[in-house]
């Protein structure tokens, strides 16, 4: 299975969050960690090395009664109360990680009722998760 995180920068915070597998083969970002608004290089690629290992988790498929609320962690993290707060300054990178390379593809944010969408012209393929923690880094700036 493929390792793949997301890492957004929302509201000045820096999250990263493992894509996991349900039982049912349904992608779900997890478990958001919140690096706050100034990590250094250490903790995003510590961060981004802890979401890898947990992308490779295989989780129970949600009921339909568990999917309201399911982002719920995210807008905590990001110190926001609705979608519509988050996105209003989230930005996100997606990191896959495949034999000897992170691929990590930027996102434009279409806002709290379209989500995201890839931006493939952008994506960039890179060597370590030392750069691209130096990716994410870049968001902030």
């Amino acid at each position: 299975m493929m390792k793949s995180v997301a890492a957004y920068l929302v509201n000045g915070r820096v999250l990263i969050a493992p894509l996991v597998r349900t039982t049912s083969g349904v992608g779900l970002e997890i478990n958001p960690q919140n690096l706050g608004s100034s990590p250094d290089h250490k903790e995003v690629e510590a961060g981004l090395a802890i979401a890898f290992a947990r992308s490779e988790w295989m989780v129970p498929h949600p009921a339909q009664s568990e999917w309201k609320g399911f982002f719920d962690p995210f807008l905590k993290a990001a110190g926001v109360r609705s979608l519509k707060a988050f996105m209003a300054t989230a930005q996100l990178l997606n990191v896959e990680e495949k034999v000897g390379e992170w691929i990590v593809t930027p996102h434009r944010n279409l806002g709290a009722k379209e989500g995201f969408e890839p931006i493939l012209q952008d994506q960039q393929r890179l060597p370590d998760l030392s750069a691209v923690a130096n990716a994410l880094l870049k968001l902030e700036q």
